[in-house]
């Protein structure tokens, strides 16, 4: 297991120009240029990114994702994402989500190992099978050849001993909830480690060392392995495959994937987090109508709708003196119950419309 150093206050790493910042709130550790010091944490915002100590390798990453999605497609995509929000907070807007949106790329590992072993597993061959199908027409029946492909299973064992590269594995904690937020990266898009490709955005470190990732990382062997036995074997399929195998000369790296981390506050001010995949451009979080301005809303149309029906009792007590005040007094009574319906829904519409928003949230 490679052991990571402790990186020093102030110091620069992997040939860029930042150094270790950890989150006062929610204890992730960035990477920042000097300027961004101090900066709000881009993924809990609660707390500042002061400049500490960090455990981290030395040697440079392996792999990263380039950002794909350019900033200049996010307004529509934010608009797409929030449109079907009837009645939003008032910083539930392009325009505000643009001006909060901050780059990030977050880690996985990569990890490289020789394996020396024995498996087992059934291997499927296929064969064909002709066969006939009878159908009736015109008044008699013909018959049709048809060629069906069938699978034979035949169990294997065998032993290996080889070296299996970039076994991609959690470099944090909150990794599934995080790839949740995020949806599937195009993993064969990567290119090698570049600083330059890493433009304004933050570099978050990895929270699990390797020692500690190595039991989610030990089973992702099997699909690799899987595939060269299956090619070993002349197989075209694979199932029930069993490894007992020592893995020696690891070398862990890291691959860094990209987001784009923004923010709106609710009718309480505490804010919420959507998170972009900035190569597919998908989108998640919590998108919060408002409460506060649907009730106020409400109580305007109702006060309307009182309004109406004031003046409907006004017209029933005129219609001695004039002829129409029934007709008139019948449509404003019509117009203030639509407006008392109206005004429930819109009182009510956003309690239910967030009961729905119950996605993947980060960790804060």
């Amino acid at each position: 297991m490679p052991a990571p150093e402790i990186i020093p206050e102030g110091q620069t790493l992997w040939q860029t120009d930042r150094q270790p910042a950890g989150c006062s709130h929610c204890r992730r550790v960035f990477l920042v240029r000097s300027g961004e010091l101090n900066a709000v944490c881009p993924l809990c915002l609660r707390g500042a990114l002061e400049p500490q100590p960090a455990y981290a390798r030395r040697a440079d990453p392996e792999r990263m994702l380039p950002f794909k999605v350019p900033r200049a497609e996010l307004p529509s995509i934010y608009q797409r994402f929030i449109s079907p929000v009837w009645i939003k907070p008032e910083e539930l807007n392009p325009e505000t989500l643009m001006k909060n949106t901050r780059p990030v790329f977050w880690p996985l590992w990569l990890v490289d190992a020789d394996v020396n072993g024995h498996w087992q597993m059934e291997a499927g061959f296929d064969y064909q099978v002709e066969s006939a199908r009878e159908t009736y027409v015109q008044g008699g029946w013909q018959s049709r050849k048809q060629i069906e492909t069938r699978i034979c299973w035949e169990p294997r064992i065998g032993q290996v001993n080889t070296r299996v590269n970039n076994v991609i594995t959690p470099a944090l904690e909150e990794h599934e909830n995080r790839l949740k937020m995020t949806g599937a990266y195009p993993m064969e898009a990567g290119v090698d480690f570049n600083p330059d490709l890493l433009g304004s955005a933050f570099l978050e470190l990895p929270d699990l060392a390797p020692e500690a990732a190595w039991p989610m990382a030990r089973p992702n062997f099997g699909r690799p392995l899987a595939e060269l036995c299956q090619t070993a074997a002349g197989a075209q399929h694979t199932r029930e495959f069993n490894l007992k195998a020592d893995f020696a000369n690891q070398n862990w790296t890291e691959f860094f994937l990209p987001l784009y981390a923004t923010h709106y506050h609710d009718d309480a001010g505490q804010p919420q987090m959507l998170i972009v995949n900035a190569v597919t451009g998908a989108i998640q979080g919590p998108r919060l109508a408002s409460r506060q301005r649907g009730h106020k809303i409400a109580g305007i149309i109702g006060s309307i709708g009182g309004g109406l029906f004031l003046l409907t009792l006004i017209g029933l007590l005129l219609t001695a003196i004039f002829q129409h005040a029934a007709l008139i007094a019948g449509l404003l009574g019509v117009l203030g119950l639509i407006a008392a319906i109206l005004a429930i829904v819109i009182a009510v519409w956003p309690g239910q419309w967030n009961k729905d928003q119950t996605g993947p949230r980060l960790a804060e």
